[in-house]
């Protein structure tokens, strides 16, 4: 595992007791505007040629081109994240993967998918809030912050907005409007639709984790995953199709079913 993934006793300690820990239901900070990755292909630019080389179930986390990621610009391990801005262990997590984008910076794609839950009833306007804030290309420095005060409220939520330097009167439209709503309900949706219930659940190239793993645990699955996707490349696929090879097996897996 990377060294720099290795953490200090105490944060160890902390993230332990997250092992398998989860928000039931249904970061560090950035200052930077949000990264511009290039699209990867979709399931229909692959062919199946490949598809007896993946192992493991895997789920078709089938992700928007407007859902917010960073990282890696040709991922061989891409995770969908489903997270809830006032989920304690989701603002953990965040950092750990954090920590995981920094140690893989070429290997590795994190892309964040909303999920509030209906016992935390600033979720929904925090999941709002980010998507407006990415509306004006600030997408992960809100989400930090939202995670830093989770319980910021409505008009907490326009002081956020003021400090990263938003336009406010184009935040509080966007907070309001129909078609960010809309956004929402379709990523919990489509998180429904993957057997999602809580959060954190993420997706490792389609393989399914439910709840924050401590970053030893998960810096060795992603490892595994690596070093996966790379004999898929060794076979003849384009490192850029690497996901989408994945989500062609999911689909095969789970009769076709994509969001």
């Amino acid at each position: 595992m990377s060294p720099s993934l290795r953490a200090s006793r105490g944060l160890a300690l902390a993230m332990a007791l997250l092992l398998g820990s989860a928000c039931r239901g249904e970061g560090s900070s950035s200052s930077a505007a949000d990264p511009q990755l290039p699209p990867l292909p979709g399931v229909e630019d692959v062919d199946g040629s490949l598809t007896r080389m993946i192992s493991h179930e895997r789920w078709p986390a089938i992700y928007s081109a407007d859902a917010p990621s960073k990282g890696a610009a040709q991922p061989l391990v891409t995770i969908v994240e489903y997270s809830d801005f006032e989920c304690p262990f989701c603002g953990g997590f965040a950092t750990t993967l954090d920590e995981l984008v920094t140690a893989y910076p070429d290997d590795v794609r994190v892309v964040f998918q909303q999920f509030p839950l209906s016992m935390h009833p600033g979720a929904e306007p925090a999941a709002r809030a980010s998507i407006a804030a990415q509306a004006q290309g600030r997408f992960w420095a809100m989400h930090d912050r939202l995670f830093r005060d989770r319980q910021a409220g409505p008009e907490g939520l326009v002081e956020l907005a003021d400090e990263l330097g938003l336009d406010e009167a184009r935040f509080r439209a966007d907070l309001d409007s129909q078609a960010t709503a809309q956004r929402v309900r379709d990523e919990q949706e489509g998180g429904r639709t993957l057997g999602v219930r809580s959060t954190p659940n993420f997706f490792i190239n389609g393989r399914r984790v439910e709840g924050a793993l401590p970053p030893e645990r998960l810096g060795a699955l992603v490892d595994l995953e690596r070093k996966a996707a790379q004999q898929l490349i060794d076979a003849g696929s384009k490192r850029e199709e690497v996901y989408a090879r994945y989500m062609r097996a999911a689909l095969d897996q789970h009769g076709g079913k994509a969001r």
